[in-house]
């Protein structure tokens, strides 16, 4: 076993030790779990599938470390999974045309929530980096330079105690929408000005929310199909457990169905 295999499953068994009831973003579905490193022959199947060699990084990690499991996210798709549904560019990007210069073909390597993926292309000058394709908010961007660097980075964070990184800018996902929505139908039936639904009330209107209350829908997602249920983000996640001090319930997203590389 190598230092990195190592020192990434003593930092997985540290983190695991401190959140036994997978309470952390993710953990309920990944379980601080890696799936087995793949054999030579495994991946040259892989490989062959693809049409395509893996990008170097992601490759050692899973020959070495790991080939899926507990990661970013949700959790690090299996790599042998993850190839049979590699995404593609999108021909534009919002109103701007793609730069099929920087990657065209890309494995999906983990569900950040909302129907965001982070994925790694496999080929074109972005190669073996880590992207956000969050395409529903017209968001398809760098997030780290290797697989390496973002898996390393995620343990750094949780073991640090900070949420891991968003990504997206707070407000524009779906589900930060319907909940503004909804208070904003609550002020106007209370008679109050726009904005102003505070304390008491504010409780009130929250705690009418029941479990499951509200339903995220993928779109433009390429790992779920059009209106499929998926679990919330982590700008998301945090904005619940930030109005749970003013009674909104946590469980109140409904549960998602697994991406489809899964199913």
């Amino acid at each position: 076993m190598s230092e990195l295999a190592a020192t990434v499953r003593e930092a997985l068994a540290t983190l695991a030790a401190g959140d036994r009831s997978f309470k952390r973003f993710g953990a309920a579905q990944h379980r601080y779990e890696l799936a087995p490193a793949l054999g030579t022959d495994a991946l040259t199947a892989i490989e062959s599938a693809l049409s395509s060699t893996l990008p170097e990084e992601l490759l050692l990690f899973a020959a070495d470390v790991g080939s899926g499991g507990a990661g970013p996210g949700y959790g690090w798709i299996p790599v042998a999974r993850a190839a049979t549904f590699v995404i593609r560019a999108a021909a534009k990007i919002g109103d701007k045309a793609w730069d099929s210069t920087l990657w065209s073909r890309a494995l999906p390597v983990a569900h950040l929530g909302c129907g965001y993926v982070a994925v790694v292309p496999l080929d074109g000058r972005a190669r073996g980096e880590v992207w956000i394709d969050a395409r529903a908010i017209e968001l398809v961007a760098p997030i780290y330079p290797s697989f390496t660097a973002a898996y390393t980075a995620w343990i750094d964070r949780l073991a640090r105690g900070t949420l891991p990184d968003g990504y997206v800018a707070a407000g524009v996902c779906a589900f930060a929408s319907a909940l503004s929505g909804y208070l904003g139908e609550m002020e106007q039936r209370l008679g109050l000005p726009e904005a102003t639904l505070a304390g008491e009330p504010l409780r009130e209107v929250l705690a009418q929310l029941g479990p499951g209350a509200i339903e995220i829908a993928a779109e433009s997602s390429t790992l779920f199909a059009p209106g499929d249920r998926v679990d919330p983000c982590i700008v998301c996640a945090h904005l619940v457990e930030t109005l749970a001090a003013d009674g909104l319930r946590r469980d109140v997203v409904a549960p998602g169905l697994p991406p489809l590389p899964c199913r």
